[in-house]
């Protein structure tokens, strides 16, 4: 326990603001607070204060069943809790003992059963990874099918009432395959049994689809000796399929009290009981929630990346790796096209002010991205990710009007932008072209513009860049490339350049090469 006083004599800010931990103590039960022996003195400028106190935050951060109680007096009291919230802890002797992670991993990390035990290596090798959150078991090579695919296509199977059992067998056998490549003992051809009996054409899809998370987190829990904690006990959603975060984080709070647990991620619970799964990729979500259930002091979310690169290492030789980024900064590259982590995954964590880190399972040593409220002075890089097959529908002297007709359409506009007089809609192509020419054709007879034109074919290239100084150079050097930028936009924390689809890989070279010449 400890009692960090911070006095500021500052009349701008006012009165000195106190900060208490407590924790409860283990002998007794009872809740207790208590003073330390470190004070620290905070000087009047603001940065000295974040500098100040980041120092004695990373050696004392308390676990995350603690509660920081404190008077937010301004500027100073948002400082104070954010720097709070750090997550290295490396300096403090007692190695993780204070701390909480909560510890998500992807389907490519736990493909099979060499997977599995590197899993296990990174969370014993930290006593604060506590709480462990799985997908299903991903590809194990190009040809390879995700178990959720293979659920998907049972479901599909069954509702034809065709046999599903050459699907499933495929399923079954690699969970065996990985329970007797960890040399586990957990009975698991009971719960495949009993899954394949339940499963007809009137079983629900999520229900099915769900059973590759909730395989994985079986055998991690018995790999692990941690509890097993199903999901649909704690992540709670209402009757339209919306998170209620309130009774979710009470429920996780209650079951994960003084437990090491292993939970599926994807999917919960409706209030008749019934299983419902997230959007593809939901476990990022998942262990997003169950950080803030938690009050985690970081979020690791693992997979088969070393963190945010600067571009798509698929098209750009070794890109450089992205060491920090802002929360809105992770969130619109991730809506622009970056995958790897799902774009509802970073609201939660941001609301609890709890860092987030994108690490890799098969280079665990290096430092990956670390995702936060404010990024360190200095950190000056751009990144990019792309959005591939748009359309743009632009329209002249009709601002408005044209987000009804997309709902109309059933067309969910990429982006959506009136400026002058103009509105330019970025739309997907997967609609098909007479969709979209539909469109267009209505938007002429219902908002009569003075001109309105449809190109089709083309592609998003977003580059995150922190100071609008760089972007005149970066478009310069995809022109000078031979690519043409049909529409330049700004789009949260990115600039959004529209050329050809055929033309996006040499776009995205040309950009990221002169970004590695600019200063951002």
């Amino acid at each position: 326990c400890f009692h960090l006083s911070k006095y500021s004599r500052d009349p701008s800010i006012g009165q000195a603001e106190d900060l208490r931990v407590s924790r409860q103590c283990p002998e007794t039960g009872k809740r207790v607070v208590s003073a330390g022996r470190y004070l620290i003195r905070i000087a009047y400028q603001m940065e000295k204060v974040k500098q100040n106190l980041l120092p004695f935050s990373e050696k004392f951060r308390p676990c995350g069943q603690d509660r920081i109680r404190h008077r937010d007096i301004g500027c100073t009291g948002e400082l104070a809790a954010s720097a709070a919230r750090s997550p290295r802890t490396s300096s403090f002797p007692e190695g993780g003992k204070f701390m909480l992670k909560v510890t998500k991993f992807g389907g490519s990390s736990l493909c099979d059963s060499a997977g599995f035990a590197r899993v296990r290596e990174i969370v014993l090798a930290d006593p604060a990874r506590r709480v462990v959150v799985v997908s299903a078991a991903g590809k194990r090579h190009a040809a390879d099918h995700k178990i959720t695919d293979l659920l998907y296509l049972c479901h599909a199977h069954l509702q034809y009432e065709v046999s599903c059992w050459d699907l499933w067998r495929r399923v079954a056998d690699r969970y065996r395959e990985i329970r007797d490549g960890c040399a586990l003992t957990l009975p698991i051809e009971a719960e495949l049994e009993a899954i394949y009996a339940a499963m007809d054409r009137r079983t629900p899809r999520d229900w099915i689809v769900s059973r590759g998370e909730y395989l994985s987190a079986r055998l991690m829990a018995d790999l692990l000796g941690f509890d097993f904690v199903d999901a649909k006990d704690w992540l709670l959603f209402d009757a339209a399929g919306r998170v209620r975060p309130a009774a979710s984080y009470a429920a996780l709070g209650s079951l994960a009290d003084g437990r090491k647990i292993v939970t599926p991620g994807f999917y919960g619970a409706l209030p008749d009981g019934q299983i419902h799964t997230l959007p593809r990729g939901g476990s990022d979500v998942t262990g997003a929630l169950a950080a803030a259930a938690l009050h985690a002091d970081l979020y690791e979310n693992w997979t088969d990346v070393p963190g945010v690169l600067a571009a798509d290492p698929a098209l750009v030789q070794r890109p450089a790796q992205v060491e920090q980024l802002r929360y809105e900064e992770l969130q619109t590259l991730s809506r622009v096209g970056m995958q790897v982590l799902h774009e509802d995954a970073v609201a939660p964590v941001q609301r609890a002010q709890i860092p987030l880190r994108i690490c890799s399972t098969l280079e665990p040593e290096t430092p990956g991205t670390l995702v936060r409220t404010q990024l360190e002075p200095g950190v000056r890089q751009i990144c990019f990710a792309g959005r591939r097959q748009l359309a743009l529908l632009r329209l002249t002297g009709a601002e408005e009007g044209l987000a009804a007709l997309c709902r109309q359409a059933e067309i969910a506009p990429f982006s959506l932008q009136s400026v002058c007089g103009e509105t330019a809609a970025i739309l997907p192509m997967a609609p098909g072209s007479e969709a979209l020419h539909r469109l267009q054709e209505q938007a002429q007879q219902t908002l009569q513009p003075k001109r309105c034109t449809l190109r089709e074919n083309l592609s998003v290239l977003a580059a995150l860049c922190r100071s609008t100084a760089s972007v005149p150079a970066l478009v310069q050097a995809v022109e000078s490339g031979g690519v043409p930028v049909h529409l330049l936009l700004k789009c949260g924390e990115c600039v959004l350049l529209l050329v050809n689809d055929s033309q996006y890989e040499q776009a995205l070279r040309a950009a990221y090469a002169a970004s590695r010449q600019l200063r951002d």
